[in-house]
């Protein structure tokens, strides 16, 4: 009779899944999107409003000014081409969006909303000016 703790087999197999696990787990990691590049000026419209708004871009971290029909600042993350985010009004209104951009670069659609929303403003669209 074997006795498997005496036995190399189990703790063979027990090495093999442990690197398979790592190596598969690191190809993974790797295999994310590269964020897009937003950086630049934007002619954007919502609802009944238009603004420029000027993005700034420092890796996956994107700051920005717009100032049209309304005037504030934007914060988020860029994720693939995908900027998640928050506003923040001159009149201290407040909200969140998501805007996805074209495989080109050249502009976005997306949704901006009210306090926690994303959504409920309606919808964003930019071109690169």
């Amino acid at each position: 009779m074997i006795r498997w703790r005496q036995h190399p087999f189990p703790t063979a197999v027990l090495s093999l899944l442990a690197s398979m696990l790592m190596v598969a787990g690191a190809a993974h990691a790797q295999s994310a999107p590269p964020a897009a590049k937003v950086d630049g000026a934007w002619e954007t419209t919502w609802g009944g409003g238009q603004a420029m708004l000027d993005l700034r871009q420092k890796g996956t971290a994107v700051t920005g000014i717009y100032s049209g029909t309304n005037d504030g600042r934007v914060k988020g993350t860029i994720a693939g081409n995908v900027l998640t985010g928050s506003w923040l009004g001159a009149a201290n209104d407040s909200g969140g969006f998501v805007l996805k951009f074209s495989a080109d670069g050249k502009s976005f659609t997306g949704t901006w909303g009210m306090g926690a929303s994303k959504t409920d403003g309606g919808p964003w669209e930019g071109k690169r000016k």
